[in-house]
């Protein structure tokens, strides 16, 4: 069956575009707070151990000064301390010395879904079948006050960005060929393991 290729978009769907790209954005702009984060708290990090370095050596020229040593006699003894090893010795190579380096900070962005998301999967759970973009919009009207005094094309244009999201960006559900324009959404616990809709679930 041929698709009538669209040479424009409609307003519904400019709006949802939008819509999609404003989702977008605060999610770049959540990860650059993320990375300067990060960046932060290991210029502490480094801050502190820069600090420890310069005053752990200034109590060894007191010790050499009361013992009256010469500079140039004690700096030998020293040296040699952190380099010497028992299994360089058989080898007649000096191994390195490994620097632990403090570990990145990990922040895990854990996102909770909204109320438009949890409403949208509720309601497949419930009705226990695959949904269309019509039903989906009837029940939103009837049933969600989130979407109280809204016009249809403003809650249209809602439900094609969180199908969106749930689908292609979460995959809390999927998207499923359907007769006709658009798409019948299900859970990806009613697909087999060939990727295809269980009978129990099918319209």
């Amino acid at each position: 069956m041929s698709k009538q290729t669209k040479t424009a978009l409609d307003p519904v769907e400019i709006e949802q575009l939008i819509s999609v790209y404003h989702s977008e954005l605060r999610q770049l702009n959540y990860r650059v707070l993320s990375v300067r984060k990060n960046i932060e708290q290991l210029q502490t990090a480094l801050s502190k151990q820069s600090t420890t370095k310069r005053q752990s050596p200034v109590s060894a020229p007191a010790v050499v000064a009361t013992k009256s040593v010469a500079p140039a006699i004690a700096a030998p003894e020293l040296a040699p301390a952190p380099i010497s090893s028992s299994s360089s010795s058989t080898t007649g190579r000096k191994a390195p010395k490994k620097v632990n380096m403090p570990s990145p900070v990990q922040v895990r962005r854990v996102r909770k879904l909204s109320p438009w998301d949890e409403f949208i999967m509720n309601t497949l759970l419930t009705k226990d079948k695959v949904l269309i973009m019509s039903e989906f919009l009837d029940i939103v009207k009837s049933d969600f006050d989130g979407a109280k005094g809204w016009t249809e094309a403003k809650i249209k244009s809602k439900l094609n960005a969180v199908f969106h999201k749930l689908a292609n960006k979460k995959g809390n559900i999927v998207k499923i060929s359907f007769e006709g324009r658009g798409f019948a959404y299900a859970l990806p616990k009613w697909l087999n393991p060939a990727g295809e809709l269980k009978k129990k679930y099918r319209r």
